[in-house]
C-alpha cells in the first residue's frame, strides 16, 4: 500500500450513532491521511515454493496438534510433562480486524470471513478463516458472532467455497499458489484434494451444476464432480503457464449461470455444454499480468478486470470495451479505481458495480461513470473518553476503508445485500446501489434500521496486525497493555475493561507508529524503516497515572530525535532495547547495528558496520550488560563495551541466505539470566538449521533446531528467558514455542492456543506470564504454572507487588490469605536470604517493604502466615 503525503483534513463532522434498543452516543469523526511510505506489497501472495514450504510445516504440525490433548482455561502439560501453562488471548476483543474476501452459505445467514493478514514476504504471514453472521433486518439480529475455526491451520487463501451436502456443510479452501483442500467439520480437520498440481492459480464452482468445481494452474484446467475430493484434467493448453481466471454466475436467477467462463491472458473462453472443452469467444487485450484479476457479471453484461484496468462485453465476451473508471483516495478522482480481489457485480442488474479502495465507488451504467464520496467515511475509531458500549457503536458504524474485495449475497430471508471486505472489518450495505450519497454528502450512519453500512465484527474478531516489537505493558499494572498496528493504529486498555479478553481504544488512526518498552516505565518510538529513533519518554505520568498511547506518543520530541541513512531491505526493522539501562539505550537492527544514547538532555548515535544483510538478533547477558552478542550474516560478533565495538566473528551452523526487498533476516536471541556465557540464537538460514546454542561465551556454536521452524524465510518474534533460566519462550511466524534449558530441546505451544504469527514476546514478572503479540491472532497470554519453575506456590494469584521492576520500596498486596501478622522472605535465584522480616502487619491487605539495599536483580518474595501457608512472586529490583 501507498500511504498518502502528510497532511491533515481538517474537516470534522458530528453524527449521531444510535443502536436500536441501545443508548445513542454523538461521535467526533474525523477524516486522516496517512503518512505517505514505501510499504512492502499488500497484495503479494505466496510465491509456488512458499506455499509447497508452509504445507509440509503445516502438516507436521497439525498431525501433532490432532493427538494434543488441551483443556481451555486449565494448567495444560507441555515440554514432554516439564512445564505446565494455560492460555488466555487477552484481545482486542473490540477490533474489528483485517478481511480479504468473504464467502456465503446458501439460504442462510452464515457468512464466512477469510482475513486479509498483509504482507506474504517481509511478515510470512498466514491467514485464517471466521465464521459468523449478517445482520438481517428482517430478523433484526446476525454480527457480532464470528468464531475463529482454523486456529490449527493458519495458510494463505485463494479462495473459498461453503455448500452443503445434506445435513453437512463442506468448505473447500484453495491455497494461493497452492493446493486444494475440503473440510467437513467446519475447519477443524483438512483433507487435500486428489488429481492436482501442488500449485495452482484460480478455481471456481458452478453451483447450479451440482457443485462441479474447476482449477487451473495457468496451464492445465481440471474438473471435480465429486464436490472437490477428486479432480481429472479437462484440458491442456500447453507450456508456457498463463495468467488464467475461471469463473461462474452465483445466482440461478441470473441468465446461463451454469455457463463456465475462463478469461486466459487477454481471451475468453467458455466451456462446451458437453464439458469437454473451452471454445474461444473474443479477445480483450494481447497480454496482461496477474495482479487483482477477476471477472464478474454475467452473460448480459461481463466484466474483466486486472491491475485497475477494466474491459466489459455485452454479447457474452465476443467484443470488449475498454472502461477508465476513476478511484477516490480522501478526495482525490485523479486516480484508476481499485477492482479489489473479486469485482463485484449486482446480480439483478449487472450494469450495477462495486469496488474502490480508500472510498466506496458505485458505478449503475456498466463502469461509464461512477460515483464515490469521501464524506461520513470516517476511516478510523479513535476516541479515548467513550465507554467501552459506546466504542463499540463507533466501530460499528464509523466507516473503515482499504477494501480489499467485494461481493453480493442474499441473507436467509432472500434480501440482497453487498459486503466490502476491508482492513477495518466486513461491511453490509442493504441500499448503497440505491441511495448511494452525492459527493459531499455524508452517508448515514445512524444505526442498524437506516445506516449505510453495518460492520458485522465489531467484536470478539481478535485479529489484529501487531507490528515486530510493538507490545509493551506497563511496569504498574499487567492490564496496561499497549501495542501498534497495521491500518488500526495503535492502541491501549480501555480503562474500565477487566476480564481476559480485554476492550482498547484506538488513540491513534492509520498505521500505528512503532513504539516500545522493555522496562514498562520508557518508551522508545522510531521510524519503521529505522530512518529516526526518538529519546524515550515516560509511559506514566508525573504522578504515576496511566496515560493513553496517544499522549505516549505527544510526548516524543523531534528536538529529541536522532537520524539515519536508510539501510534496510525491511519496510519494518527490529530493534532491541538495553535491558539493564532501558531508559538510556536502544538499538536499531539495519544493515548496520545503530545505537541511541539518551543521557536525558543529549541524544547521540553509534553505527557498527560488520555485514551485508540485516542484522538478525541482538542479544544482552545480565551479569554483565556491557557484554552484546550480534548474529549476522550468518556469523555472531561480540562486544564487551555495549555495542561500541565487535570482535571478529564466530561462524556457526547457520548458512547465509540472499536478502531482497522485503525478505530480510529476522531472527531473535537470548541470554541466558543466570548464566552470561549461555547464548540462544533463532533465525533464517538456507540450510535445515532455525536455533544455534552457545556454553562458551559465544565461541562454539551447536545446532539445536530439532523440531523448532527452520528454513530461508523462517522468522523469530522475539525471546525471553525465565528469570531462573529453566526455559526459553521464542514467537515463530507458526506459533510459540519453548526450550527445555535442561534437555536442549524445542517443544511447540501452538497445540494449546493455535499456531499465530508471533510479532514480539515479553515476560511480565508480576504475573509470572509470557505474552505474545502475533500478526493477525491479537495478545496472547501464557500463565506458567508456578511449579514449573521449581516455586512450591499454592497461592500465587493471591499476591501481587506494586510495582515490579522496583527500586527503593514495593507495596505488598496479600488479597486472600485470612491472616493477622506474617514473615516476609526475600531470597536470590540461588537461593540466598537477603531479608526477613517477622510479624508484619498488613492493613488493608498492604504492606510495604524497604527494598533499597537490594542489587538490581531477580528476587522471590515469600510470604508465610498461620499454618504455614505461603504465597511466593517474583521480583525484579532496578
Amino acid at each position: 500500500m501507498r500511504q498518502l503525503s502528510i497532511y491533515l483534513l481538517t474537516l470534522m463532522i458530528i453524527f449521531s450513532c444510535k443502536l436500536e434498543k441501545k443508548d445513542s452516543v454523538s461521535i467526533p469523526q474525523k477524516h486522516k491521511k496517512e503518512k505517505k511510505e514505501e510499504n512492502p506489497d499488500k497484495y503479494a501472495i505466496w510465491t509456488e515454493a512458499q506455499a509447497a514450504r508452509h504445507q509440509k510445516i503445516l502438516q507436521k504440525l497439525t498431525t501433532s496438534a490432532k493427538k494434543f490433548n488441551h483443556k481451555k482455561g486449565s494448567f495444560t502439560s507441555y515440554a514432554n510433562g516439564n512445564l505446565n501453562g494455560s492460555w488466555i488471548n487477552r484481545g482486542p476483543k473490540n477490533m474489528p480486524g483485517a478481511f480479504k474476501f468473504a464467502e456465503m452459505l446458501e439460504g442462510t445467514d452464515i457468512i464466512y470471513g477469510v482475513t486479509h493478514n498483509h504482507y506474504a514476504g517481509e511478515f510470512n504471514s498466514k491467514a485464517y478463516i471466521f465464521k459468523g453472521t449478517v445482520y438481517n433486518p428482517k430478523t433484526g439480529k446476525g454480527g457480532d458472532d464470528f468464531t475463529l475455526l482454523t486456529a490449527n491451520w493458519p495458510n494463505r487463501y485463494q479462495n473459498l467455497f461453503a455448500f452443503k451436502i445434506g445435513a453437512t456443510t463442506r468448505l473447500i479452501a484453495h491455497i494461493e499458489n497452492g493446493p486444494l483442500y475440503y473440510s467437513d467439520d467446519e475447519g477443524t480437520t483438512w483433507a487435500r484434494s486428489n488429481g492436482l498440481p501442488d500449485a495452482n492459480t484460480s478455481s471456481a464452482i458452478n453451483r447450479q451444476d451440482n457443485h462441479t468445481i474447476y482449477v487451473t494452474n495457468g496451464q492445465k484446467i481440471y474438473i471435480s464432480t465429486d464436490k472437490g475430493i477428486n479432480f481429472t484434467l479437462l484440458k491442456d493448453y500447453g507450456s508456457p503457464k498463463k495468467s488464467s481466471f475461471l469463473y461462474t454466475p452465483r445466482f440461478s436467477a441470473q441468465p446461463n449461470s451454469n455457463t463456465v467462463y475462463l478469461a486466459r491472458n487477454g481471451s475468453f473462453y467458455q466451456l462446451n455444454n458437453a464439458k469437454t472443452d473451452f471454445t474461444l469467444s473474443g479477445t480483450y487485450i494481447n497480454s496482461h499480468g496477474n495482479r487483482q484479476f477477476s471477472i464478474g457479471g454475467d452473460s448480459r453484461v461481463l466484466y474483466i478486470t486486472e491491475n485497475k484496468n477494466y474491459w466489459v462485453s455485452t454479447d457474452h465476451g465476443k467484443t470488449w470495451t475498454s472502461k477508465s473508471p476513476k478511484g477516490n483516495w480522501y478526495g482525490d478522482r485523479t486516480g484508476k479505481m481499485s477492482p479489489g480481489k473479486f469485482f463485484a457485480v449486482h446480480p439483478e442488474n449487472p450494469n450495477i458495480s462495486i469496488a474502490g479502495y480508500a472510498q466506496p465507488v458505485i458505478s449503475l451504467d456498466k463502469l461509464d461513470t461512477d460515483l464515490s464520496t469521501t464524506s461520513g467515511w470516517g476511516r478510523y475509531q479513535n476516541g479515548t473518553h467513550l465507554k467501552a458500549e459506546d466504542y463499540y457503536n463507533r466501530i460499528r458504524f464509523n466507516y473503515h476503508p482499504d477494501f480489499q474485495a467485494s461481493h453480493f449475497f442474499y441473507n436467509s430471508s432472500g434480501d440482497l445485500f453487498s459486503a466490502r471486505c476491508s482492513d477495518g472489518g466486513i461491511f453490509i450495505s442493504y441500499k448503497e446501489w440505491k441511495s448511494f450519497p452525492n459527493e459531499g454528502t455524508a452517508f448515514d450512519n445512524s444505526g442498524y434500521a437506516n445506516a449505510h453500512y453495518i460492520n458485522l465484527n465489531v467484536l470478539n474478531t481478535i485479529n489484529p496486525l501487531i507490528y515486530r516489537e510493538n507490545i509493551f505493558t506497563g511496569a504498574n499494572n499487567p492490564n496496561h497493555i499497549y501495542y501498534s498496528t497495521q491500518d488500526q493504529g495503535s492502541g491501549s486498555i480501555i480503562s474500565d475493561t477487566n476480564n481476559e479478553t480485554l476492550d482498547f481504544y484506538q488513540s491513534i488512526g492509520g498505521d500505528g507508529p512503532p513504539i516500545d518498552s522493555y522496562d514498562g516505565k520508557h518508551a522508545w518510538k522510531w521510524q519503521r524503516e529505522g530512518k529516526k529513533v526518538y529519546a524515550p519518554v515516560k509511559i506514566y505520568s508525573n504522578t504515576g497515572s496511566f496515560q493513553s498511547i496517544g499522549k505516549i506518543n505527544s510526548l516524543f520530541k523531534e528536538e529529541n530525535s536522532v537520524s539515519f541513512t536508510k539501510k534496510s531491505e525491511m519496510g519494518w526493522v527490529q530493534t532491541y532495547i538495553d535491558h539493564a539501562d532501558s531508559d538510556k539505550n536502544m538499538w536499531i537492527l539495519a544493515q548496520d547495528l545503530n545505537r541511541v544514547t539518551w543521557d536525558g538532555t543529549n541524544i547521540t548515535s553509534h553505527i557498527i558496520n560488520k555485514g551485508n544483510n540485516h542484522v538478525a538478533a541482538l542479544a544482552q547477558a545480565t551479569g554483565n550488560p556491557n557484554k552484546l552478542y550480534m548474529l549476522q550474516d550468518s556469523k555472531v560478533f561480540i562486544s564487551t563495551d555495549r555495542g561500541t565495538s565487535f570482535n571478529t566473528s564466530a561462524d556457526t551452523p547457520f548458512s547465509l541466505t540472499n536478502e531482497s526487498w522485503g525478505k530480510g533476516d529476522i531472527g531473535s536471541g537470548v541470554v541466558l539470566p543466570t548464566n552470561d556465557n549461555w547464548i540462544l540464537f533463532c533465525g533464517p538460514s538456507t540450510n535445515n538449521v532455525g536455533a544455534i546454542l552457545s556454553k562458551d561465551g559465544g565461541q562454539t556454536w551447536i545446532d539445536v533446531t530439532g523440531d523448532f521452524p527452520s528454513g530461508i524465510d523462517a522468522q523469530t518474534g522475539g525471546m525471553v528467558a525465565t528469570p531462573n533460566g529453566k526455559f526459553v519462550f521464542a514467537g515463530t511466524d507458526i506459533g510459540p514455542y519453548v526450550f527445555d534449558v535442561t534437555n536442549e530441546k524445542w517443544y511447540s505451544l501452538a497445540e494449546g492456543i493455535g499456531f499465530f504469527n508471533a510479532m514480539d514476546v515479553d515476560y511480565i514478572p508480576a504475573i509470572n506470564t509470557v505474552r505474545f503479540a502475533s500478526w493477525g491472532s491479537g495478545i496472547l497470554d501464557f500463565k506458567i504454572e508456578a511449579k514449573s519453575l521449581g516455586v512450591n506456590d499454592h497461592t500465587l494469584n493471591t499476591l501481587t507487588l506494586f510495582p515490579n521492576p522496583a527500586k527503593d520500596f514495593v507495596t505488598i498486596n496479600l488479597e486472600s490469605l485470612l491472616i493477622n501478622k506474617v514473615t516476609i522472605e526475600v531470597f536470590t535465584l540461588q537461593g540466598k536470604r537477603v531479608i526477613h522480616k517477622k510479624e508484619i502487619s498488613f492493613i488493608n491487605k498492604k504492606t510495604t517493604l524497604n527494598t533499597s539495599k537490594l542489587v538490581a536483580g531477580i528476587y522471590l518474595i515469600t510470604i508465610t502466615g498461620e499454618n504455614n501457608n505461603k504465597a511466593t512472586k517474583k521480583m525484579i529490583i532496578e
